[in-house]
């Protein structure tokens, strides 16, 4: 009997054990806080997830969409958060579901490259300064946004490293702020992240 068939069948099962473990690292992770389980636990493994109280209402993200991308365009580097409104389970989705992009522009930040995202480690910006503008929209609307106080605070920005080579950065922290969304005095509140940046939501250009 030839090698070759088991040789062949032993390279697939490396190749597909690799494909299938970078396909759970992609995936999210929900994991309920426990005093409030509409939202997602604070964790820094990588999840893919995020939460936050839109006055009372749950926002959070679902497992049909990427939750987050870093965009640097314009000599601008905006974080930004997309998910839905609105019912505490994490895999909902309806026909009627109208996404939502919270987004937060990074000030003075440009990063060159997707390692730099690393620089972000322990890093608080102040909502309200000028420079640091946070919008809100959807498909149907854009969201007119005065902050009155608040905060985005990345707690840990660490590597994620895959047989022995850089996968993703991992973004894991805190916002919240107080603002008038619409003329309405809105608030933000417990919100946490926990979400891989890599090549396929590391946009520069």
């Amino acid at each position: 009997m030839k090698p070759y068939p088991v040789i062949f069948t032993f390279i697939l099962l490396i190749i597909s054990s690799s494909c299938s473990k970078e396909y759970e690292l992609d995936k999210s992770i929900y994991i309920s806080d426990k005093d409030y389980p509409s939202l997602p636990a604070y964790t820094e493994w990588g999840y893919n997830t995020f939460g936050a109280l839109y006055d009372r209402e749950p926002f959070v993200n679902t497992n049909y969409s990427v939750p987050t991308k870093i965009i640097c365009t314009g000599g601008k580097t905006s974080f930004s958060l997309k998910g839905h409104l609105g019912g505490s389970e994490y895999y909902y989705y309806g026909s009627n579901e109208n996404p939502i992009i919270l987004n937060f522009d990074l000030l003075g930040f440009e990063p060159e490259t997707l390692s730099d995202l690393i620089e972000l480690n322990d890093t608080i910006i102040d909502l309200t300064n000028p420079l640091c503008k946070v919008s809100m929209a959807s498909d149907t609307v854009n969201y007119s946004i005065t902050v009155l106080n608040g905060s985005l605070n990345f707690k840990r920005a660490q590597n994620l490293i895959v047989d022995k080579q850089p996968y993703e950065i991992i973004l894991s922290g805190i916002f919240d702020f107080q603002a008038l969304i619409n003329n309405e005095p809105t608030s933000i509140s417990m919100g946490r992240f926990d979400v891989g940046i890599a090549n396929d939501n590391f946009f520069k250009y």
